[in-house]
């Protein structure tokens, strides 16, 4: 490594180490580092002059005495990024600063939308992110959620909006010249895990998204894994069984086709011979005791802990996390999961979780891809804090 990359590197470990250590001082990071403290003041002084810093008085000074340091933390200030999730039925928003801190977060109704009105609404929805701004540097970088596979950048499948030939990478970029990130939902709560709630210190683990269809985001080493072709984590189109016709010709059955939340308001909605039910009908007659209801959930439990169970003997993860809006409004279908998982497995005592707060986690996992982006960090650990409840109730 020659002296400009030495530098280079140096510099990253020191943003890195302010990112995650706020406030913190030139001493503690020299610690940290284990640089000396003319090197740390000079990339300090680097990253100063380039507005990523900013300065909040003195702390402590140490036992030993001295003067006392100087306590910097991210600015705040110096400009935001937008994640936004392409869902079905709603347009999830989502504005953060630099430092990962919830701004402002809007559900927006989108149901039955072309791709071409949801770009509408976006760009005016930046609009007026835009006019609300007062950050140094405005708009940073933009991350879109795609419920569906994502491969270098660009939406390969999207089964629940047809994308029309629309680039969103290029549109976006070419409209706002910032950085532009595509991924996947699934991946993106997986990254939401490992950065913001809890899973940072597993080494692997694996978040499993159950919604209109079904996905898994795979953490692997720390790192994100999506395969060769970005195919990696589609369990909801495993195979679940196989239908045979009269001709002896063989239906693959899908996982999410007997598990997925649509799949479920489906078999409620034929057995019941009712029309237009959503999730909140599905709870609703849950615990009102109806009989159909349990039955077809208790399916869907034996389907998710068999699910789980496949992941486990595939890819030995750490532990494995759930974010299923439908599980969060019945939180005792988690505890039959895990029992039926466990006589699947043998009594294997690996944790499986629920995803807290998943209503935001695919946009701050969204969050934490642009902001490595945008700090030129991507392959470094940056920890975030998981919001608070006045920073959601937006």
């Amino acid at each position: 490594m020659n002296r400009n990359q030495l530098h280079d590197q140096n510099l990253k470990f020191v943003l890195q180490q302010i990112f995650n250590n706020h406030p913190t001082s030139r001493i503690e990071i020299s610690h940290q580092l284990h640089l000396n403290k003319s090197t740390v003041s000079s990339l300090y002084n680097t990253l100063m002059a380039e507005g990523y810093l900013t300065e909040l008085g003195l702390g402590e000074a140490s036992t030993a005495g001295g003067r006392k340091p100087t306590l910097v933390e991210i600015n705040q200030n110096y400009g935001y990024t937008l994640t936004f999730d392409l869902g079905y039925r709603h347009l999830h928003a989502l504005a953060t600063r630099l430092d990962g801190h919830v701004w402002q977060y809007d559900r927006i109704e989108t149901k039955d939308q072309s791709i071409h009105e949801m770009v509408t609404r976006i760009q005016r929805y930046i609009a007026d992110t835009q006019a609300a701004d007062t950050s140094s540097n405005g708009l940073l970088g933009i991350c879109f959620s795609i419920h569906g596979i994502v491969m270098n950048n660009k939406v390969v499948t999207s089964p629940f909006i047809k994308m029309d030939g629309v680039d969103l990478e290029q549109v976006f970029t070419d409209a706002y010249q910032v950085p532009v990130v595509l991924e996947n939902e699934a991946n993106l709560s997986a990254v939401y895990e490992r950065d913001f709630n809890g899973a940072r210190n597993l080494n692997s683990a694996v978040t499993i998204s159950i919604h209109r269809g079904i996905g898994a985001g795979v953490i692997l080493h720390r790192d994100l894994f999506r395969g060769e072709h970005g195919d990696a984590g589609e369990i909801g189109r495993t195979v679940a069984s196989l239908q045979f016709d009269d001709a002896g010709n063989a239906r693959p059955i899908h996982a999410e086709d007997i598990c997925s939340e649509d799949a479920i308001i489906q078999q409620v909605e034929e057995h019941k011979q009712l029309r237009d039910l959503d999730r909140d009908d599905i709870v609703r007659l849950y615990k009102d005791g109806d009989p159909e209801t349990a039955r077809i959930l208790k399916t869907f439990v034996t389907g998710i802990a068999g699910l789980i169970y496949n992941t486990m003997r595939t890819l030995d993860p750490d532990a494995f996390f759930i974010n299923s809006p439908l599980i969060e409004e019945l939180p005792g279908i988690l505890d039959d999961i895990r029992i039926a998982y466990r006589k699947l497995s043998e009594n294997d005592d690996r944790g499986i979780e629920l995803t807290n707060n998943a209503r935001l986690a695919t946009v701050l996992g969204g969050c934490s891809l642009i902001t490595h982006r945008v700090l030129n960090l991507n392959g470094y650990e940056l920890n975030f804090d998981r919001p608070k409840a006045k920073d959601t109730e937006i």
